[in-house]
């Protein structure tokens, strides 16, 4: 762990710690049913860290994370009643409470991330799931529905579930006192929120916030996605089964109500209302909705739902982000407005987590992108190739059984609009499957390898539209891309700071890469590009928006990765495309139309004519555009 990840986790820990102690101050003073309903409330701030890792961090909307909390406090209920009073304790039930979890959360989680199921059809999933489970459990008030001792109890619940209880071998059991109990549920819950932060700070937690802005960019840099996705969705289905767990010790009643759509809803309303980018912003949420709904929800809490839906659209039109987030944001220009008036320090580099790399090394940089290169060498150009390719949107050919081997080296693909250029690219990346034929690399066939797995081949692509995480900073975009491969954090810092200053990106270093300039945009995706150290890179459009200096400079940056990859670009800028001074494909309707050096392919009128629109076809060229760039 680096440095300032450690003081960041110590200042985490002090942070939890002051909480924990004016919370044991409070749990001794007051009375012991407000101390009951707190215990209630921090076993629901427990169940809102887990939506906060799952959709806060990796961006996965779940409705399913009251439904796995059910399946928790069944499970401790189911255990607790068979065992506990065989073992003198119920501590065991937990352990046993998230295993349940982890694999229903593992099993669910399988089927909709490995099913390539996204965004929205996630959560509607999710929660027909849980709508299924309440039907299921509602059904199941026979005798036929026991485990052991222990009744499902159908509509009627699962009732008799022991408290949490402990012992010491050799000892006898201990319960838990109310206010013990409140005491417990609280320190879990800080605990949680400080290793769901640790998580974020490491590289699983890292990759898990890239998923949330740009999941195509996350795969072609090599991660696996669904992996990743699985591994968060299961982390965050053990902390809402133990959830669940408490909630069952707490009330010693477990009702198929817990699958129901509003518990759904709610778990979504405490992270919105406190602020789904912070694990502060799920105990705020809880305490900010369960107290305004406690005091002016009325002795029966039919206005509940009026406070809740007060509360909910107070908070997205004056704090989109929440409570915490806004928060953040006034202290944020409270310091801005303190910097403002201290004396400006000397211009330079600035001040960042890594160290620079000493003028020796930066020159090396500047000398050949050693950015890209491996300690051992560069990397070996790889021969890419297809064999009657095609890619048919409905009836139409965007391209047509196109047979290419593109040599090692720097290669151009040009063509009109709608020639199919972008389009083959994306063949070639893994973004998009032939309808027929096949991608090779070096002889091996690469037609059914996911994007990431061609990344980890070898094949680095930079989009048409810069690909970039917008809402992180430039550092964090190219540490994600020198972390890809190598997986080593020193060594990814190391190599950040070289690519800062190649990059001309040193003063743009903590700035959010969506608020750069769209040339500097494109320079921050090909260093990315370069820094997964490729064999194979596909440009496609490297220069759009940049200004004369920068087109130039990129025409230096392809022209040296061609000396160890194979570069496969695609332009519309014929300047760019002289400069490079290589090999040449014309596409024209999806298929291959002529090949030759520039000077060849310039001179050739019937390559003028296609791109004048005067070649036989250019009606159902331009019909074309829309399929396949």
């Amino acid at each position: 762990m680096s440095a300032v990840a450690a003081a960041g986790t110590r200042r985490d820990l002090a942070g939890a710690g002051a909480v924990f102690a004016a919370t044991a101050v409070l749990g001794n003073w007051v009375e012991e049913f407000t101390v009951f309903e707190w215990s209630l409330w921090a076993v629901q701030a427990i169940l809102a860290l887990s939506l906060t890792l799952v959709w806060g961090y990796a961006g996965i909307f779940s409705l399913g994370q009251a439904a796995i909390y059910g399946i928790g406090g069944y499970a401790y209920g189911f255990w607790a009643i068979n065992f506990a009073d065989n073992t003198g304790e119920s501590v065991t039930a937990l352990a046993a409470a998230v295993v349940v979890g982890a694999v229903f959360s593992a099993l669910l989680g399988y089927f909709v991330f490995y099913g390539n199921v996204t965004d929205v059809y996630v959560a509607i999933i999710t929660l027909a799931v849980s709508l299924v489970l309440f039907a299921f459990m509602n059904s199941t008030s026979g005798r036929a529905y026991r485990i052991g001792d222990a009744a499902f109890g159908g509509y009627n619940g699962m009732t008799g579930i022991p408290r949490l209880t402990w012992r010491l071998p050799g000892g006898a059991g201990q319960e838990l006192t109310r206010t013990q109990f409140f005491l417990f549920c609280v320190a879990a819950g800080l605990l949680i929120a400080v290793a769901i932060r640790l998580l974020a700070r490491r590289p699983f937690g890292r990759i898990a916030v890239a998923l949330q802005h740009n999941e195509e960019r996350t795969g072609l840099l090599g991660y696996d996605v669904r992996w990743h996705k699985l591994a968060v969705f299961t982390i965050g289905g053990c902390i809402a089964s133990f959830a669940g767990a408490l909630l069952a010790a707490w009330g010693r009643f477990m009702s198929p109500t817990v699958f129901s759509l509003t518990p759904a809803a709610l778990v979504v309303i405490w992270v919105l209302v406190g602020g789904r980018g912070s694990v502060a912003g799920a105990f705020v949420g809880v305490l900010v909705v369960k107290g305004f709904s406690s005091v002016l929800g009325g002795a029966s809490g039919d206005n509940e739902p009026i406070v809740l839906g007060a509360i909910l659209v107070l908070i997205v039109l004056a704090l989109p982000g929440g409570i915490v987030a806004g928060i953040a944001r006034l202290l944020g220009r409270v310091d801005l407005r303190q910097r403002s008036r201290r004396p400006s320090r000397v211009p330079g580099r600035a001040a960042t987590g890594a160290a620079s790399e000493p003028p020796a090394a930066l020159e090396h940089h500047e000398a050949r992108a050693g950015a890209a290169a491996p300690p051992g060498g560069p990397q070996r150009a790889r021969l890419i190739s297809t064999e009657a390719a095609t890619k048919r949107f409905g009836g139409l050919a965007a391209v047509d059984s196109v047979t290419l081997e593109f040599p090692r080296g720097v290669s151009c693909l040009i063509g009109p609009n709608g020639a199919g250029k972008s389009t083959l690219l994306d063949l070639l990346s893994g973004r998009q499957r032939p309808t027929a034929g096949v991608v090779k690399l070096d002889g091996a066939d690469l037609t059914k390898c996911e994007p990431f797995r061609r990344a980890r081949a070898g094949l680095g692509t930079k989009l048409q539209v810069a690909s970039v995480y917008a809402a992180l900073t430039v550092r964090e975009n190219l540490w994600l891309a020198c972390y890809a491969m190598r997986r080593d954090s020193d060594e990814a810092d190391r190599r950040v700071a070289g690519l800062l200053e190649w990059l001309h990106l040193t003063d743009d270093a903590e700035r959010a890469a969506g608020t750069l300039s769209h040339g500097k945009k494109q320079w921050l995706e090909i260093g990315m590009v370069v820094s997964t150290e490729p064999s194979v890179v596909l440009l496609d459009e490297p220069t759009a928006g940049m200004t004369r200096t920068e087109t130039a400079r990129t025409a230096d940056l392809v022209r040296e990765l061609g000396a160890t990859a194979s570069v496969i670009v695609v332009e519309h800028d014929m300047d760019f495309v002289r400069r490079l001074d290589a090999p040449i494909t014309v596409l024209h309707m999806g298929s291959v139309f002529a090949r030759g050096t520039f000077e060849e392919v310039s001179s050739d009128e019937s390559v003028i004519e296609i791109y004048l629109g005067t070649h036989h076809g250019d009606t159902a060229d331009t019909d074309r555009a829309d399929a396949g760039a």
